[in-house]
Order: structure tokens, then C-alpha cells, then sequence
């Protein structure tokens, strides 16, 4: 319960659908939580600030991922011990000031890599309350905000990188990565395969392609896995017209469904029994809470290298570099059981469930433990003038 009116400013980033989606999760949470006395604001600050630049970078992010590795990764592991070394750090400063006049929020919650909120803390020394969640499993130097009151992290890994750079340990609390709540619902798996043509006792590979554009020798991947008659697949386009156009040749195909966008992930996951996918945050950290090993295609270099790299080391996922090296993986963990039980057993072991409800409250816990300091900071100061006459 929140004992006063307040106002949370939310700062997020459309680089990629991941901040804004573990944004909807905490807004979505606080609505649950019917707090008639708090506001909740947000703002893509960049987009913002600097509508045209940002759009441009946006498009060179997302190519980056195909055409730029190397640029991108030149960017992700420059000066890597120098927190105020950022080439973006100015960037957005003077849209940040007038929310800040023009909202007067009392707590302000990132959700995106920020530096320009450390020109505020640092010089202007800033009073609002900042808290922030790494929407990573790895943290990198653009996350950390000097006099942050509160880190948000998705594993024990990712605290240890903040104490290692000399964060508190109390300012940093290992919650999991939010996640929409419908990944954490049980289904029957069958009932849904069945009710897509899809044969519930087999092993069922959930691809999803739209994630990596069309990569060369996709088709001939698929094409390779179909002539397995004792698994079938389940290929995702996303958003992608063309490949789902090049993807056509397998609709027939009766061990096989391919799919443009959809909104069924969550029922899709909880069917299969493996995924190949790229090691964005959000989606490995559904897998997680689904319990569903993965494997990651020629991961790009950056953040999700670094998610890759993290998820292999604790036996949630296992990471190729070729389409050969890809197959024989895939049809090795859907053959092995006892490997992919390995698997599901640690990635449960490993998953912080209900992260976003246990964010929220901290949250309203921070905003009313500084609301009662703020009162008492206010009877001292009251009792220090009455006894000083």
C-alpha cells in the first residue's frame, strides 16, 4: 500500500522490443495493484529528444545484428572499466530536465541504459530516488547510475559484476528479468498440439526464424530436419513477409508449421520440448520461466553474446556457429532425453518467478520509506529550531 500520492517516471527505449516489453510488465503489475494514489509516467527519452538521430541509430542496431557485428562490437566493449566513458552521455539531457520541471516525479525507474541520469545525479546532485532494471544477464557499464538507490538483476552473475565495480550489495537485489504472466501458466501441451495438427507424443522443435532475418541456408536447415519422421517443427516468421514467402515450401509438410506473427508464444513454447532462437533478454528469460533449453545460432557479439555465453556456462543452452554444427545439436538434444532433462532441471532451479510483482512492491516500499524519512528529516529540523531559542 502506498501512503501518499506519487509519481513514478519510467525512462525506456525502443532499441529492440525488450525494454519496452519489461516496461509493460511493471506498468501492468501496478495496475493490478489498484493504487489509486500513484501516477505512473513514461517516456522513450531518446526518441523523444531527438526524434530523426534516434530513428536512424535504431535501423543501424538493428542491421548490426547482420552487416555490423564488429562495429557494434567495437561499441558494446569500448573502455569497459571507464563508467563515464560514453559516447551518448549528453544525449537527452535537455528533454530529461523538462520532464523532470514539468512531472516532478518522486522516484524515477530505468529501464534503459540511461547515462544521461548520472550528469543529474553526479554534478546537479539530483534528490529523486533512481532505480533501475538490467534487462540483461550481463551488466555493462551504460546501466550504472552513481547514487542509484536500487538494481534490479536477473541473476546471482549479474550482482556479482555490480559488487565487483563497487555497488552495495543492499542496492542490488536479484529478481529475475519481468516477463509478461502468461509465461509462467501451465498448459496441456497436448490438447494444443493436437488442436494445430501437430502429434503431442513427438518432440517438437520450436524455431524461431524471424529472429535471425533470413540467414543463408535456412531453408536448407529445415529442409534437412523434415526428413526426420520421428520429430516435427514448429517455425516462427515473426514479422518477416519474406521469409514467410520462402518459408511457403514447407506448409504442406505435414510434420511442419510455419507461422508469420503471431501472438501465441507463450502456448508455443510451453509445447515444445526445445527452442533455437537468438539470446534476446526477454525471450531467454521466458524460456526460463517455461523451462524450455535452447540454442543460439552464431549469437552476435554484445549483450546477447554475453546472454548466450551465460546461459551456457549454467547448462540452460548450447551455442553453434554453423548450420551443420546447428543440425547435429538439434537433433542430438531432441534425441537424448536425459540431456534435455538435465537441461529443464536447471533452468527451473535457475528462474525467479514473479519478478515484476516483486519489483512493484519494492518499489512502493522505496517510495514510502522515503516519504517517512522525509517526514523525520522534517520533525528534526522542527525540534532543532525550537530548541534553539
Amino acid at each position: 500500500m502506498l501512503i501518499k500520492n506519487k509519481k513514478i517516471l519510467i525512462i525506456t527505449g525502443s532499441f529492440g522490443n525488450g525494454h519496452l516489453s519489461v516496461t509493460n510488465s511493471i506498468v501492468n503489475q501496478f495496475n493490478q495493484m489498484n493504487l489509486s494514489n500513484l501516477t505512473l509516467i513514461q517516456h522513450d527519452l531518446f526518441l523523444e529528444a531527438h526524434p530523426v538521430v534516434t530513428s536512424a541509430l535504431k535501423k543501424w542496431y538493428i542491421n548490426s545484428y547482420k552487416y555490423f557485428r564488429s562495429t557494434y562490437k567495437m561499441f558494446y566493449y569500448s573502455n569497459p572499466d571507464d563508467i563515464n566513458s560514453c559516447f551518448y552521455k549528453y544525449y537527452g539531457l535537455n528533454r530529461l530536465i523538462n520532464i523532470l520541471s514539468n512531472e516532478t516525479p518522486n522516484l524515477i525507474l530505468l529501464t534503459f541504459p540511461t547515462p544521461v541520469v548520472s550528469l543529474l545525479t553526479q554534478q546537479l546532485k539530483l534528490k529523486i530516488p533512481v532505480a533501475t532494471i538490467i534487462t540483461d544477464y550481463n551488466m555493462h557499464k551504460n546501466w550504472i547510475t552513481p547514487g542509484s538507490k536500487k538494481y534490479y538483476v536477473a541473476a546471482e552473475h549479474t550482482k556479482e559484476q555490480l559488487l565487483s565495480i563497487g555497488i552495495d550489495a543492499d542496492d542490488v537485489q536479484v529478481t529475475g528479468i519481468p516477463i509478461h504472466p502468461e509465461f509462467e501458466v501451465r498448459r496441456d501441451r497436448a490438447a494444443w498440439l493436437k488442436s494445430h495438427g501437430l502429434d503431442p507424443d513427438r518432440k517438437t522443435l520450436l524455431m524461431v526464424a524471424g529472429a535471425f532475418g533470413v540467414v543463408e541456408g535456412f531453408s536448407a536447415m529445415l529442409s534437412e530436419l523434415n526428413k526426420r519422421a520421428d520429430l516435427q517443427f514448429v517455425v516462427v516468421c515473426g514479422s518477416s513477409k519474406k521469409l514467410r514467402r520462402e518459408l511457403s515450401q514447407f506448409d504442406a509438410e505435414p510434420n511442419m508449421k510455419v507461422l508469420g506473427f503471431t501472438n501465441d508464444m507463450a502456448e508455443w513454447m510451453n509445447a515444445c520440448d526445445l527452442m533455437l532462437t537468438k539470446p534476446g533478454g526477454i525471450t531467454i528469460s521466458e524460456s526460463l520461466s517455461q523451462a524450455i533449453p535452447l540454442v543460439f545460432f552464431n549469437p552476435a557479439p554484445g549483450q546477447e553474446g554475453e546472454n548466450a555465453v551465460y546461459f551456457s556456462r549454467m547448462g540452460y543452452a548450447r551455442i553453434t556457429h554453423t548450420v551443420d554444427e546447428t543440425l547435429h545439436v538439434l537433433t542430438t538434444l531432441l534425441t537424448d532425453s536425459r540431456e534435455l532433462a538435465q537441461m529443464q532441471r536447471a533452468m527451473r532451479a535457475g528462474y525467479h518467478a514473479r519478478s515484476s510483482e516483486t519489483i512493484c512492491q519494492d518499489l512502493i516500499d522505496m517510495l514510502n520509506t522515503s516519504l517517512l524519512t522525509q517526514q523525520l528529516q522534517s520533525k528534526a529540523s522542527l525540534y532543532a529550531r525550537i530548541f534553539a531559542r
